[in-house]
């Protein structure tokens, strides 16, 4: 559905001085036609284009406003000059042909050039903006995000809430896709309407909605959260009720990337759906184990010294790697990167293979994951994993990274983190040294399940794979 740049109404005064300005020459010709007639008269016609500039401004068509305005003013200051100079009259049929026809070609490129300068803001609102409900699409937050995450890594309050609908796919199996989008567009103005206008609420994909929020507090962001979920309880859809789920993220330093900061909200947004569904939880850091800085700039230091392919190939191995990302393409190039070096790998887009590997007692030596993928999150998708695996090993992906990335809750027994585009001398580093690098056993009484804090207090959360997302 294309979106429509809606030109300026025009005002009633506008309306009312054209009319009054085509009624000049025309009562001039009947009341005094011998002033009319001379020299000076010709000012009187010039209050015909009056209508013309005001109806091409109004519209939005500044172009055309500016060609009519340069032909009145061409005229006046003739006329002007031929009275103050005593100038014998010029032939006025002949300057207003060429004026005319000058006008007349600037009005052309004028419309040409209003057409596609409208064409070209319809197309980047499009490019920005979900078609269906309206609000900014994954792009637009995106952009946002990552310059905002920038103000937080100076010091300012960052926060992010993720909402996902309840039963979403069982709503559009029952009622067909017509009551799904009706949903979908009745929650978006929900969020809308309760986004301050310094933030941002994006539709990021499928029921998969994102608010952006600046400067404000964990307890700001959960009642703004709860306000959300607890409005959309309240509507009455012809399809039946409607619940929404949330989990809330606020930066943390050593996060390094906001792909980390929405990856550790799509966390708790899966335990507040193990949790019942319909309400809020907030993310809490876990103690999952030892964690790594960035890529291999650190742990890995030693090995950097090698250089070229026979050096590269020296840091590879014979284990066994999960390779997932949504990307085809980043997929298909780390696992082709990964096998050169003598590694077994694996590589795939669903979620759901590597939890199913795990769970039939299948188990790789190393994960390596994309942090944020439309269907779950890296940070997830390791937590599901660590139900079978407690000693996982991951390496994480993103696009975003603009600090080092040390944070602690990172889920893995051993987990470092690489940029993309993923440098192969890095990869390989980074890969070496998280296999190798020895862990503590976690403590069989300590609490390293996936749970998130609700608003309502602290609960835990088994270590069960959650149903699918849209269920």
């Amino acid at each position: 559905m294309p979106v429509a740049v809606a030109p300026r109404p025009v005002p009633i005064r506008a309306l009312l001085l054209s009319l009054a300005a085509l009624a000049i020459p025309v009562l001039g010709v009947f009341v005094v036609p011998g002033l009319v007639q001379e020299d000076q008269g010709m000012l009187i016609w010039l209050t015909a284009l009056i209508p013309a500039f005001l109806l091409a401004y109004y519209r939005g068509l500044r172009g055309v406003a500016t060609a009519v305005a340069a032909g009145m003013a061409v005229l006046s200051v003739t006329q002007a000059l031929v009275l103050a100079l005593d100038l014998r009259s010029p032939d006025w049929r002949l300057l207003l042909g060429i004026v005319a026809l000058y006008v007349a070609i600037c009005v052309a490129l004028a419309v040409v050039a209003e057409l596609l300068h409208r064409e070209r803001r319809i197309a980047e609102s499009v490019a920005l903006r979900d078609a269906l409900t309206g609000l900014p699409n994954r792009r637009h937050a995106d952009v946002l995000l990552d310059a905002q995450f920038a103000g937080a890594l100076r010091g300012h309050r960052l926060a992010v809430a993720l909402f996902d609908l309840d039963r979403f796919k069982q709503l559009n199996d029952r009622h067909g896709h017509a009551a799904g989008d009706a949903a979908l567009i009745a929650f978006a103005a929900v969020l809308q309407r309760n986004t301050r206008r310094m933030n941002l609420s994006a539709r990021i994909g499928g029921e998969e909605f994102l608010a952006i929020l600046l400067d404000v507090e964990i307890a700001g962001a959960v009642r703004f959260a709860e306000r959300v979920v607890a409005e959309t309880r309240a509507l009455r859809l012809p399809s039946g009720p409607l619940t929404v789920s949330g989990g809330l993220a606020a930066y943390e330093e050593g996060m390094g990337s906001h792909e980390v900061l929405v990856a550790a909200a799509d966390r708790a947004l899966y335990a507040a759906k193990r949790q019942g569904r319909d309400r809020v939880v907030v993310a809490e850091r876990f103690a999952t184990g030892s964690t790594g800085s960035t890529g291999a700039a650190g742990a890995a230091a030693p090995r950097a010294a090698a250089t070229g392919l026979a050096a590269m190939l020296d840091l590879g191995g014979s284990e066994s790697v999960l390779v997932i990302d949504d990307d085809e393409d980043v997929r298909n190039a780390l696992a082709r990167m990964l096998g050169a070096a003598g590694y077994r790998v694996e590589a795939t887009g669903d979620p759901e293979e590597i939890l199913a590997r795990y769970r039939d007692g299948r188990p790789a030596s190393l994960l390596v994951t994309d942090i944020v993928m439309p269907q779950m999150s890296g940070l997830t998708l390791a937590d599901q994993v660590l139900a079978y695996e407690p000693g996982l090993r991951v390496v994480y992906l993103s696009g975003y990274v603009q600090q080092d990335v040390s944070w602690g809750g990172l889920p893995g027994a051993v987990t470092a983190f690489v940029a993309k585009p993923v440098d192969l001398r890095e990869l390989l580093q980074t890969v070496r040294e998280v296999l190798e690098r020895p862990y503590a056993t976690p403590d069989s009484s300590s609490d390293s399940s996936p749970a998130g804090r609700s608003s309502a207090g602290s609960s835990s959360v088994n270590r069960l794979p959650p149903p699918a997302r849209g269920s």
